[in-house]
């Protein structure tokens, strides 16, 4: 959810509207932790924004060691065999690696509370006073601030579930000899915000009767 998690003034609103489900856990979606974020900014236009959210990514999830390294064989064997690049480094054969194929092929792992929060803190220190080119600090460091301490109590929130399995193997391809598997996360806002999408869609116009929104939003759920 986007709200409503790590409430400590009895049962929120959304785990009243389910009230029957007795084993509820209601948890913060990362996206939204990093939106959050996201309002510290002095603007998202700034040279070094998408720097400083992929960094704030890195401090939350960690690859998988063993699919990445598999990723790594795969495409340092391709590399070898179409085009004869042999004797990569390991920082170079990395430059190869798209987060497309990341993304596709490997799983990510929550860190764990305590390292996230280190992590995190530590982001904010190095970006305090960075600028751009013009000057400008990346950063608002009195709402930066107020966020940091008002959010650093969802990093037990945001981990994953222990035991569940978020990933699940879709098929598999072949590259440069190598199987990799075809991965499709359960995690976060991805598979919700496109429903989100197709919820739009349900509703023909810009306005519906109480009726008729009805019945347009029972068919589209049954297609």
């Amino acid at each position: 959810m986007d709200r409503d998690c790590c409430s400590g003034a009895g049962m929120s609103r959304t785990a009243a509207m389910f009230s029957d489900w007795g084993e509820l856990v209601i948890r913060l979606d990362v996206w939204h932790l990093m939106r959050r974020f996201a309002i510290g900014v002095t603007t998202d236009s700034h040279q070094l924004y998408g720097l400083f959210m992929a960094k704030l990514s890195g401090c939350i999830f960690k690859w998988d060691a063993e699919d990445v390294a598999r990723l790594r064989e795969a495409v340092q064997s391709e590399l070898e065999q179409k085009q004869g690049v042999v004797g990569l480094t390991e920082d170079k054969l990395n430059h190869h690696l798209t987060a497309k194929m990341l993304a596709r092929h490997c799983r990510r792992h929550t860190r764990g509370a305590e390292e996230t929060e280190e992590l995190i803190g530590q982001l904010l220190a190095a970006f305090s006073d960075v600028r751009d080119t013009m000057g400008i600090p990346l950063l608002n460091a009195e709402r930066m601030g107020a966020i940091w301490d008002t959010q650093r109590q969802h990093m037990r929130c945001i981990q994953d579930p222990p035991g569940l399995q978020l990933y699940h193997k879709t098929g598999q391809v072949t590259k440069g000899g190598v199987i990799l598997p075809v991965y499709r996360c359960a995690r976060g806002s991805a598979c919700l915000e496109s429903f989100h999408y197709n919820l739009n869609n349900f509703i023909p116009g810009t306005s519906a009767n109480a009726e008729n929104f009805q019945a347009y939003l029972l068919e589209g759920l049954v297609r």
